[in-house]
């Protein structure tokens, strides 16, 4: 018996659009951030959710609720374990004004030669608690089909640690806005990636309003 995942990022928030490290920082979804959660809604019609979950940040929260919006008796269930990875000194702060002070440990950050920023969690901590919040779903709706919203980085760290890659792969992805990434899991605990960062529904998106 197979139970079935589907990953889903926030949509565009105005931290993004700063090159914010927001992590566990409040930031709103753009008007657009809105029309791709809605459009990735739209993309996942046809799929029959037994559940849904989402981290309780409201980029995230919001975003399943667009998702989901028209299903009736359905709303995500907010787990803290589906939040971005916490940044610590780095939080709410531009991505840019941390290069310029410090160029090296945020060069050496991505390149996840530095496992975390200073006062923040560390890679290997984010991958724990992402991946324990999506087996804890698994756990609960065996068998069934699952809608999880979670972010860009708690992302890549879930799948990072699904794969069972070495900690320095963890930044190896790419998680677009929407981005759909689909999981399997077996009963007997084997894990599947069947799909994953794929932002189709956004794409079309942007050829029709450009």
């Amino acid at each position: 018996m197979t139970t079935r995942v589907v990953v889903v990022r926030h949509g565009q928030t105005y931290g993004n659009i700063g090159g914010l490290f927001c992590g566990h920082s409040e930031t709103e979804l753009t008007p657009l951030g809105i029309v791709q959660a809605r459009a990735a809604g739209r993309r996942l019609a046809d799929v029959a959710f037994d559940a849904a979950y989402a981290s309780d940040l409201s980029r995230a929260s919001q975003t399943a609720d667009y998702v989901l919006e028209g299903r009736t008796g359905l709303r995500p269930t907010l787990d803290p374990g589906l939040r971005e990875m916490y940044y610590g000194e780095w939080e709410a702060r531009p991505g840019s004004e941390i290069g310029k002070e410090t160029p090296d440990l945020l060069r050496d950050f991505f390149q996840a030669r530095v496992h975390a920023a200073p006062g923040g969690e560390t890679l290997q901590q984010v991958r724990e608690r992402t991946a324990a919040a999506v087996r804890r779903t698994v756990e609960a709706h065996t068998g069934g089909t699952v809608l999880v919203v979670s972010h860009g980085n708690a992302i890549m760290a879930m799948v990072a640690e699904f794969l069972r890659l070495p900690v320095e792969a963890t930044w190896s992805f790419a998680v677009d806005n929407t981005s759909i990434t689909r999981m399997e899991f077996s009963r007997s605990g084997r894990f599947t990636l069947s799909g994953f960062n794929d932002a189709a529904h956004i794409h079309s998106l942007a050829e029709a309003t450009a």
